[in-house]
C-alpha cells in the first residue's frame, strides 16, 4: 500500500487498517448508536507510512457497520514507536478522567425527561445505577438529586402505569456489538424510532 501524505482529507475506509497492536476493546454497538444519533464527531487519526489508525479505531469499525464509506482523517508522519504511544496515550487518558456524578446524574436525567438519553451511551437503568450509587455513597442526595431522582421515579410510575414491560436478553460482548450496530442501522433505513420499534417491525406477521 503506497504511503498517504499528511493532512486532513475524507478517506475511504477500505484504505484504513485498525492498528493491530491495540490493547483496548470498544463498545462497537454503543458507538454505533451515538453515531447514528448524533452524527459521526470528529477525526480519527491514522499513520502514513502504514495507514494504520492511532485514534478512533472502534469509531470506525462502529462507522463501518453503518455502512459508511468514507471517513474525515487526519494524516500524521511519525514514525511506529510515535504512533504506538499516540495509540496508547488516546486510550490512556481517557482512562484516567473522572466524572462528578451529581453533575453527570443531573445531565442524564434532563434528558431523559426528555426521552432523549439514546446515543449518550446511558439508558435508563444506567441513570437508576448511577442514582443509586450517589445515594449510598453520600447518604444524602441534596436538593439537587432529589430532584433528579423524583424525574426518575415519575418515569417509571408512567411506565408502568402505561403497561410497558421490558426484555432484557444476555449477549456476548462480540455477539452484543454486532446486534446493536443493526438495529441502529434499522432504524434508519425503516425510519423507526426506537429499538422497541425495530423489533416490532422484524417480527410482524
Amino acid at each position: 500500500m503506497e504511503a498517504q501524505k499528511p493532512g486532513h482529507r475524507q478517506t475511504a475506509i477500505a484504505d484504513l487498517i485498525p492498528h493491530p497492536e491495540n490493547p483496548r476493546d470498544g463498545d462497537i454497538g454503543a458507538i454505533a448508536e451515538s453515531i447514528q444519533e448524533n452524527g459521526f464527531v470528529g477525526s480519527l487519526v491514522a499513520q502514513c507510512s502504514s495507514s494504520h489508525v492511532l485514534v478512533g479505531n472502534h469509531r470506525m469499525q462502529a462507522a463501518a457497520a453503518l455502512d459508511y464509506k468514507k471517513l474525515p482523517v487526519h494524516w500524521v508522519d511519525v514514525d511506529d514507536d510515535t504512533a504506538l504511544r499516540i495509540l496508547l496515550a488516546d486510550n490512556r487518558n481517557s482512562d484516567l478522567a473522572t466524572y462528578r456524578d451529581d453533575d453527570l446524574a443531573k445531565t442524564l436525567a434532563h434528558l431523559a425527561k426528555k426521552g432523549k438519553l439514546a446515543g449518550t451511551g446511558y439508558d435508563g437503568d444506567d441513570l437508576d445505577a448511577l442514582l443509586f450509587d450517589i445515594e449510598r455513597s453520600k447518604g444524602d442526595l441534596g436538593n439537587l438529586l432529589n430532584d433528579v431522582e423524583d424525574d426518575v421515579k415519575a418515569r417509571q410510575e408512567v411506565l408502568q402505569a402505561a403497561g410497558i414491560r421490558s426484555i432484557i436478553i444476555p449477549f456476548s460482548l462480540d455477539d452484543y456489538n454486532h446486534v446493536v450496530a443493526r438495529l441502529a442501522a434499522l432504524r434508519a433505513e425503516h425510519q423507526l424510532d426506537s429499538n422497541a420499534a425495530v423489533l416490532l417491525y422484524l417480527t410482524a406477521e
